[in-house]
Formats: structure tokens, C-alpha cells, sequence
């Protein structure tokens, strides 16, 4: 087939559009059914805009998205989301928050208050971050903890790694949800468990296997106060040879031996907002539906591997929060210091990894996920373009990007 001359491109009325089309397929990972029904084009026309930008000698066979330098100047901004990016990290600040990509998708009206994630949205969110993550950690040794999740689920079945790397270490950062066997969200729990995504991970880089955190994720709230049988649980936990290999403790000897954690520098997480259908539903003998809104008074505002979070705002003392603090302290598994010690340490240059990724898909998590980034706890963000312009609408800065679909 003849090749056309690049400048063919360049004056073509559907420049745009097959810019759109190569960016969001080979940077964003988008299969071309989804940039179809994005762009509201057919699968034909997409086909065809990829060719375009192939034949213009700014697409290689890898696939390698290589347009020239001036043309990708003038039009990027009409195909990405870089005013959103810029209006978001020049608002928290480089101390808060490093990097932060945001994915091109469909705005909803309605989607803060339906609480309903689009499963395309996810998706995206999932290959982009496992592309980033693929790139990234392709070489040099790496220590990297894994949460449970969708969206976690998402890149870690999409990893794509072009080489081993057995210098890696995966491992979960939370032991099982407790659901029981006849409990209708049993295989979800399980298919986005921390242990399953860390071992996915591993085989994808055919790296070292990761441990199994045998231990649960909580203990029942009946043991808390019961000071001498929940030393005996924690005891009997903190004893387990895969939770001391991860989070470190005394070995036979008395001494006191580092984790995995203690040498983490990558940690891929996502987020939970207050929801009442959420919270009981994964955390049975836990959180009830009774508890939300006790909860919501105590101000908190959704969790981090499980422990909850409390807004900046909410008063220090109430009777509410000693129902925070008997939560949290059932829990087992990293707690949000260590996110934030990562996150430090990867601030001040001195982790080798990426520091704490949270990849995050609906416009109602946008006070937990604000909370998270002032709190000093993320150090990149990977949302979509939904997700975005609802934590520029509760940080007030709206006005300071265009909100377009």
C-alpha cells in the first residue's frame, strides 16, 4: 500500500480525531471498540483513523504513538486532559501530590448521586496503570505491595511487562475479607483479593512468588472488648510466618526482624467512600448498616486498606469517634502510616519506585480521595476524566478548568 506524505495528515480535517484515536490506543491502552463508543464513531472509521496516523509515518509497528513535536503542541490539549491534570496538581501542590493522570471518558450529570461506575471506566484506568506499572518496574529490584479491588483487579490482569524481571518482589499489603462461602459477593472477594492480585502480578514478571497473608483482614468487632482474648488473636496473628515475612516481627530467636513493608517502594491501591451498601457488604461481623451513619457524624469519609478515614474538619473528640477507633484497631494488615511513610520517603527522593499509586473510579469518592492526598498519602493519582471534575467541584477550583465531556 502506498504510504502517505506526513503533511497529508496535517491538512486533513480528521487530524484531531486520528491523533485522538492512535493516543487513546497506544498511550491509554483503549481497545478500539471503547474509543468507538467514546468518540461515537463506528469501529470502521476508528480502523481507519489508526491507519492514517500509521501511514503518516507517526505510528510503528510496537505500537509507538510519535507524532511531530509541533503538532502534538497545538492539539494536545484537545485530546487529553492536561488542563484538568494542571488545574488539579498546581491546587495540592507538588508536597501532596507528584503526578496525577486522568483518563479521557463520558461525563455523567446524574453520576455522583446513581453511585453507579461505569465498567469501562475501570477498564481504562486498569491498562493505563498497567502500562505504567510494566514500563516502570521492567528492571532493577523493586518491593512492591499490592491492595485488593476493581480497579486494583484491573491492572493487575492487564500487566504486559516487555521482560522478566525477577528482581521484583510482590506482596499483599491485607489478609482475606472474611464472606462466607453462601454470601453472593464471595467470588468477587476472592477474585480481587490482595493475595490473588500480588501472585497475578509476580507471574506477569515471572518474578519471585509472592507469600500468602494466611491471617484475615479483621477481627470480629464481638473480641474488641475483650482486652485479654484480642491480645490472644493479635498474638496468635502477628505469629504467623507469612504475616511476619510481610510486615515483619520477632523471630525464634526473640529478635525483632524487618518485613517486606519495612522495603517497599511501590504500593498500587484504590479507595472505599462511606457507603452503606459497600462498607457492611465486604466487612460482616464489622461495620452493619446500623453504623453508617454514626460514621458519617464521626466525619468519615471512606477507607484505606480497610482502616477508616476521618475528614481534616471532623471534630478530634465525640462519642462517634471511639467507633472509628474500635474499627481501626481490628484491623489487620498495613495501616495509613505506612502509606504515608511511603509516600514521604518517595517525596524526598528516597524510595526507588513509584511511592503510593491509587488508581480511582467515581465521582463520589472525591472527599476521600481529596482526604487522601492531604493527608500526605499519594503520591500519584490515575482517575478518570468523571472522577477528576468532581474533586475539582469539592476543592472548589471547578472554574479553573473547562469541564468538558
Amino acid at each position: 500500500m502506498r504510504r502517505h506524505k506526513p503533511e497529508n495528515l496535517k491538512e486533513s480535517p480528521y487530524l484531531v480525531e486520528a491523533l485522538q484515536v492512535a493516543y487513546y490506543h497506544c498511550v491509554l491502552d483503549m481497545p478500539l471498540k471503547n474509543i468507538a463508543e467514546l468518540l461515537g464513531k463506528s469501529p470502521a472509521t476508528i480502523t481507519r483513523r489508526l491507519d492514517e496516523v500509521r501511514q503518516a509515518g507517526w505510528l510503528q509497528d510496537r505500537p509507538v504513538f510519535d507524532p511531530p513535536a509541533d503538532i502534538w503542541e497545538q492539539l494536545q490539549g484537545r485530546m487529553t486532559c492536561t488542563e484538568v491534570e494542571t488545574a488539579l496538581l498546581g491546587h495540592f501542590g507538588s508536597d501532596r501530590l507528584q503526578k496525577l493522570t486522568v483518563v479521557p471518558g463520558p461525563v455523567r450529570p446524574t453520576a455522583e448521586s446513581e453511585r453507579e461506575t461505569l465498567p469501562d471506566n475501570v477498564e481504562r484506568i486498569g491498562l493505563y496503570a498497567a502500562r505504567r506499572l510494566s514500563e516502570t518496574l521492567d528492571s532493577g529490584e523493586h518491593v512492591v505491595g499490592v491492595n485488593w479491588g476493581w480497579s486494583v483487579r484491573q491492572c493487575m490482569v492487564n500487566l504486559r511487562p516487555s521482560h522478566p524481571n525477577p528482581g521484583l518482589r510482590f506482596f499483599p499489603i491485607v489478609g482475606n475479607l472474611s464472606l462466607d462461602e453462601n454470601d453472593p459477593h464471595f467470588a468477587e472477594a476472592i477474585e480481587c483479593s490482595s493475595n490473588r492480585l500480588s501472585q497475578t502480578a509476580a507471574s506477569a514478571f515471572q518474578a519471585p512468588r509472592s507469600p500468602r497473608l494466611s491471617t484475615p483482614a479483621y477481627i470480629p468487632r464481638r473480641f474488641h472488648d475483650d482486652a485479654r482474648r484480642l491480645r490472644a488473636i493479635r498474638d496468635f496473628i502477628e505469629g504467623d510466618v507469612s504475616y511476619r515475612r510481610i510486615f515483619g516481627g520477632r523471630d525464634e530467636g526473640g529478635e525483632n526482624q524487618p518485613g517486606l513493608m519495612a522495603q517497599v517502594d511501590t504500593i498500587v491501591t484504590g479507595l472505599t467512600s462511606l457507603d452503606v451498601e459497600t462498607l457492611p457488604t465486604y466487612r460482616p461481623y464489622l461495620i452493619t448498616p446500623e453504623d453508617i451513619p454514626v460514621l458519617e457524624r464521626a466525619g468519615v469519609v471512606g477507607d484505606l486498606a480497610l482502616h477508616l478515614i476521618v475528614s481534616e474538619d471532623a471534630p478530634r473528640s465525640t462519642p462517634e469517634r471511639e467507633l472509628v477507633a474500635k474499627i481501626n484497631d481490628l484491623i489487620v494488615g498495613a495501616s495509613p502510616s505506612d502509606f504515608i511513610r511511603l509516600a514521604e520517603r518517595t517525596r524526598t527522593g528516597q524510595g526507588r519506585g513509584l511511592g503510593v499509586v491509587v488508581l480511582a473510579v467515581g465521582p463520589w469518592k472525591a472527599e476521600i480521595l481529596t482526604t487522601a492526598i492531604r493527608l500526605g498519602a499519594v503520591n500519584e493519582l490515575i482517575t478518570d476524566l468523571e472522577t477528576a471534575l468532581a474533586i475539582g467541584r469539592y476543592a472548589g477550583i471547578e472554574k479553573a478548568f473547562a469541564t468538558k465531556p
